[in-house]
């Protein structure tokens, strides 16, 4: 069947179809690590994106095709999609579980990173009796400068202190949050605590751990 069905249609457009569909096993789990680099921008975010698109097409594609069976005139052309669709459905899954396990390795390797900051917070509130007013307040003498994230695509520490803290983040004296990049209009965010008390649910969404931080998703 496969040898007939090349001499429909042009060798060269399948195999260029089939390396797109086995490219989602690397390339999701690399646009994973190139969006939370400190190298990285949102257009890696976009091509992740464009696999999500082409994987719920092959998903709405998939029964219209199963029904072009029936006709002869379609049966080759649709032969030839539902075996690309045959491929890039299992390698866009084993790539979006690879992507997972990367975001969650960069998190925590973030979470690592954001440790000095924290540390000289703590130790301007035990030394002054209460948390600095802003992070500047800790630059020379707990920080040479106010750290980034590491990441290009959300580069600034959000700092909160005072009662809009205590209201706000369950009542910790002070909070740092991390807008992370989404496609289009999201609300994700990157939330410590000092007191380690996250809620399950909340800020819009549900809270996963990331190391000593949580990510809020949507």
């Amino acid at each position: 069947m496969i040898p007939k069905l090349l001499t429909i249609t042009k060798s060269k457009d399948l195999i260029v179809s089939i390396l797109f569909a086995i490219s989602a096993i690397v390339v999701l789990p690399f646009a994973a690590w190139a969006l939370l680099s400190p190298y990285g921008s949102v257009f890696f975010l976009c091509v992740t994106m464009m696999y999500l698109f082409y994987f719920l097409a092959a998903l709405v594609m998939l029964p219209i095709l199963l029904v072009r069976l029936c006709w002869i005139k379609s049966r080759s052309r649709a032969l030839l999609w539902l075996l690309v669709i045959a491929v890039y459905i299992p390698c866009y899954l084993l790539g979006s579980v690879w992507e997972q396990r990367v975001w969650t390795a960069r998190w925590e390797a973030f979470s690592l990173r954001s440790q000095p900051l924290i540390a000289a917070i703590n130790v301007y509130e035990r030394q002054h009796g209460a948390p600095p007013e802003s992070l500047a307040v800790l630059v020379p003498d707990y920080l040479t400068a106010v750290p980034d994230t590491g990441i290009r695509a959300c580069s600034e520490f959000q700092y909160f202190t005072g009662e809009v803290a205590r209201q706000q983040y369950s009542g910790n004296p002070w909070a740092l949050q991390v807008l992370p990049p989404v496609f289009g209009v999201g609300f994700d965010l990157v939330l410590y605590f000092p007191k380690q008390n996250y809620p399950k649910v909340g800020y819009g969404g549900w809270l996963e751990p990331v190391g000593d931080w949580a990510y809020v998703h949507e």
